[in-house]
């Protein structure tokens, strides 16, 4: 199948109709941040306060320790501690949001104090002295918190090499990395400037009984330096997302009975007996969950850099005049590109805002599996529509005062951070027939027919066919497609269950076609597989085209409203100023009274 052009029609730069300008704007705004606007918008001002300018002519170390500085900024401007942050869904997604939008290096360092460290000290906590302690610090940023799960020779759940041996004498533990593939790796704890509170997994010995991965809680670095028996190797430099990541090693390093983060589930008692009713597989997923907020995190901070890049460039496309002077906007292929890449971001605004919603309502019985359903298909897609406007923005886009080359680079850290993203499918995949079951709360509309074919792809996928003419996959590789076929249902659904709630009908008409653009062009894109499993007539090719084509003219003819409801900052940079030429001739320190013609006279 192929797309047709767009035709050019009305410049999507051209104002929309006064009378319901107001109205559909306030509606969309509903769809992308709900009923916490106001707190998105306090955010948002705390952030860009914080001045985080992407610098030129400074090393990948002064970069890095930013992050820490801006963590203690931000704790300070929002005016209430870590803990309340990291206990609020709402405020702690509406600061990664805005972070990664307008202070990147504070994003790096934001999932793992909140979500991973403060985190789990909160859910899994006894409440003791040398817990709440840590705490203390952890509350005001002045130290950081960070999560030391991955190990050099590979992380498989559960299986891991680090150990904490119970020593009855000094009812303690000695955390030890018994070989080199036990080394812990990427942790951002090399800086010595930068007191680190690490909460740590590792095996639990207690009289050599293998009790199971559990989380510790290490007061790795002080202002005096690391911790006795922690040695600490810096990694070289990466391209982007500065953080100074570590390889870590334990020798005897010990720690009190309190360091075990085990929850309600696993503590251990003077005489060294792990009091829990749970396998000690079990024990870990349990111990982990904390994860899960921060894929989500990630997943809606992702979404949240790919609705600023399509402001950015839609605002340049209104002003670029190449070649012929037709409007970069205006031209036919950028037309599409810019609608699809709308159409995308809208679905997975919804989605991510309504898993957020649920995670602050506990209305989803399966948070972990939620959390690693949307984190791939989330940041995947924000990867993709970032490096498209990346490209249409050309020589603009390279430039990191533009901020699009800074929030790939995140975007590249997110996509491995609590998870690697294939991994996360897999894992999601092989639930298998549990998947189709998923329903969203309120998901209780008709649904288009394009729906129909997500749904039947999905199904057949969860049952593990192979489909006519189609070579067998490996179990791993339909466990991806699953998760992949699932997670789009599911944005598709959000949508067309949010166009459904809007009484403005021109919000209402907006937001049907972004879903039907987003779902067909799946359906597009996989024409293969439905043409081999019986699904795809010409006829019904015909008319997928045609509903592509209608639906991405009327979100193309629409873009300024569309990202207007972002709420974009006025962020630095000519990609998002008002005229981007005036912004270079100011950067340059060039009046254009020096230059001998008007360039609207050449």
């Amino acid at each position: 199948m192929t797309t047709t052009d767009l035709s050019t029609g009305e410049s999507s730069c051209g104002p929309t109709r006064r009378r319901d300008i107001s109205t559909t704007e306030k509606a969309l705004f509903e769809v992308i941040f709900g009923d916490q606007l106001d707190l998105h918008m306090r955010v948002r001002d705390v952030v860009v306060g914080l001045a985080d300018i992407a610098p030129s002519g400074v090393t990948f170390d002064q970069e890095a320790a930013r992050g820490p500085r801006l963590l203690r900024e931000v704790i300070a401007a929002l005016g209430c501690s870590a803990r309340e942050i990291s206990s609020d869904a709402q405020m702690r997604g509406a600061l990664c949001d805005w972070a990664q939008v307008a202070a990147p290096r504070l994003l790096l360092v934001l999932t793992g104090h909140f979500d991973l460290a403060i985190g789990a000290i909160l859910s899994l906590g006894n409440g003791s002295a040398y817990q709440q302690q840590c705490l203390a610090e952890l509350d005001t940023g002045a130290a950081l918190g960070v999560l030391m799960l991955t190990e050099l020779g590979g992380t498989n759940g559960a299986d891991q090499r680090t150990v904490a041996v119970w020593d009855r004498q000094s009812q303690g533990f000695t955390l030890g990395t018994p070989g080199p593939e036990a080394v812990k790796m990427m942790p951002n704890v090399a800086d010595p400037a930068i007191p680190k509170t690490a909460v740590v997994t590792a095996r639990l010995i207690v009289d050599g009984r293998d009790e199971g991965v559990l989380p510790f809680l290490l007061k790795l670095r002080t202002r005096r330096g690391l911790a006795d028996g922690v040695h600490v190797a810096r990694l070289p430099d990466k391209v982007s997302a500065p953080m100074d990541h570590g390889l870590i090693r334990f020798d005897d390093v010990w720690l009190p009975r309190d360091a075990l983060l085990g929850g309600d589930f696993a503590r251990i008692d003077v005489n060294g007996r792990v009091e829990s009713g749970l396998p000690p597989r079990v024990r870990f997923h349990r111990a982990i969950g904390v994860l899960g907020d921060g894929r989500l995190d990630l997943a809606n901070a992702a979404i949240a850099s790919a609705r600023a890049s399509l402001s950015g460039l839609v605002n340049y496309a209104c002003q670029r005049r190449p070649g012929d002077g037709t409007l970069l906007v205006d031209r036919d292929a950028v037309r599409r590109d810019l609608a699809a890449a709308a159409a995308a971001v809208y679905a997975m605004s919804a989605l991510g805002r309504r898993l957020r919603d649920m995670r602050v309502s506990q209305s989803g019985t399966e948070p972990v599996l939620w959390s690693m359903l949307a984190k791939p298909l989330l940041t995947n897609t924000a990867l993709e529509v970032l490096m498209m406007c990346r490209d249409r923005a050309a020589a603009q886009g390279a430039l990191r005062i533009n901020h699009l080359v800074d929030w790939i680079g995140n975007l590249a850290a997110m996509r491995t951070a609590e998870g690697e993203n294939q991994i996360m499918q897999v894992v999601a995949g092989r639930r298998g027939a549990e998947l189709p079951a998923l329903r969203l709360p309120g998901q209780e509309v008709d649904m288009p027919w394009y729906m129909g074919m997500l749904v039947d792809r999905e199904r057949v996928l969860a049952q593990g066919r192979a489909g006519h003419g189609v070579p067998a996959r490996g179990r791993d590789a339909r466990a991806i497609e699953l998760a992949t076929a699932t997670g789009e249902r599911l944005a598709v659904a959000a949508l067309v269950t949010e166009a459904h709630s809007v009484t403005d009908p021109l919000a209402r008409k907006l937001l049907e076609s972004a879903a039907a653009a987003y779902a067909l062009g799946r359906v597009h894109d996989r024409g293969t597989w439905y043409a081999a499993n019986d699904q795809l007539d010409t006829p019904r090719a015909e008319l997928i085209t045609q509903e592509l084509d209608r639906n991405l003219r009327v979100v193309a003819e629409h873009l300024s409203s569309l990202v207007a409801a972002f709420a974009t900052p006025a962020l630095p940079g000519p990609l998002f100023s008002g005229d981007y030429i005036d912004a270079w001739m100011e950067y340059a320190g060039w009046a254009r009274a020096s230059f001998p013609a008007d360039r609207n006279n050449l």
